[in-house]
């Protein structure tokens, strides 16, 4: 806890100092010092992942073949001009639905990718060092314990994306919701939130039905392990089931549909929104996550992101439904 909050504190700063960078017209290299903490944090990780195995398995090596990719990748964004320029092109040729708005001479849209670099090596460190899929099954045993993370993690998000859009430093507060795409839900809302939220869970149970049918038993319980711990441990109440979901819909879209996604698009967006589902890691759950987090996609782009919080809420909570009545 007391890393997650030391975490929190050094981004918001570095946002807010960003942010009143971006309205005072400051360059980038006043910043580049603090920035440089993230590739330093990683590396730092590294050093402990390797002295405390052998690092034979292939989870293990995998990451550290990813955050040495992202501790390079994280030094020429932070030193070099030039790289910045074929980032921006990469994010202009994945539009898709909306296009998205990535401005590499913004301070902001240049730190939200470091950031995002930085939160994907991260999470694959949290995970390769303190057991993988085992310690998130761990994690999920006690409810009180697991909701307490995600209301934590809801916190943080939303605060997350409330700042990077410039709340308290460039915008007021109504500015701050008109920019994440944020308002009270109306008919129109939950109409197409609650419609959407019912095709995507029926379509992605069709796909769970495809891939049981296709793998090996074995493979497939090991595989949904996670998930299924996930939702066991809340199952027991409905309202414990619906506060889960929706703390989850908040917290996700809020951040990634209404703050990264008008910049960012949809694509790269569900791209991220599927990589720190760490619960599905390389299987076939995790393309219905990516196809799922498209339509959410979607609703934000053609709606809102109150549209995509509905969706997203009526998406987790139908499980929750027909446990109860079954």
């Amino acid at each position: 806890m007391a890393l997650t909050l030391f975490g929190f504190l050094y981004i918001t700063v570095l946002i807010m100092l960003t942010n009143a960078a971006t309205g005072l017209g400051i360059s980038h290299r006043p910043l580049r010092i603090l920035q440089t903490a993230m590739p330093a944090l990683i590396f730092i990780q590294l050093l402990g992942r390797i002295s405390a195995s052998t690092v034979n398995d292939l989870f293990g090596l995998s990451y550290i073949l990813f955050a040495v990719a992202s501790i390079a990748i994280l030094l020429l964004l932070i030193r070099f001009e030039t790289p910045w320029r074929q980032v921006a092109r990469l994010i202009s040729a994945s539009s898709l639905i909306a296009s998205p708005t990535f401005d590499s001479r913004r301070p902001m849209h240049r730190l939200a990718l470091l950031l995002l670099i930085s939160a994907l090596a991260t999470l694959y460190w949290r995970s390769s060092a303190e057991g993988g899929l085992q310690n998130l099954l761990d994690d999920y045993l006690a409810a009180d314990a697991a909701l307490l993370n995600l209301t934590t993690d809801a916190i943080i998000n939303v605060l997350l994306a409330l700042l990077g859009v410039g709340w308290v430093v460039r915008r007021d507060w109504a500015n701050a919701l008109k920019r994440l795409g944020l308002r009270f839900p109306t008919r129109r809302d939950l109409l197409v939130g609650i419609a959407l939220g019912c095709i995507l869970y029926f379509g992605a149970s069709l796909l769970m039905l495809v891939w049981q049918g296709m793998a090996p038993a074995s493979d497939f319980e090991e595989q949904t392990a996670a998930a299924r711990q996930i939702f066991d441990s809340f199952s027991s109440s409905l309202f414990m089931g619906a506060l889960v979901a929706l703390l989850a819909a908040i917290g996700e879209e809020t951040l990634f549909r209404g703050a990264l996604q008008p910049v960012f698009g949809v694509m790269i967006v569900s791209l991220f929104f599927t990589a720190i589902h760490l619960q599905y890691a390389a299987t076939p759950a995790a393309a219905i996550v990516f196809l799922v987090s498209l339509a959410f996609g979607w609703a934000r782009a053609c709606f809102n992101t109150t549209a995509a919080i509905v969706s997203h809420f009526v998406y987790n909570m139908i499980p929750f439904l027909l446990a109860s009545m079954a």
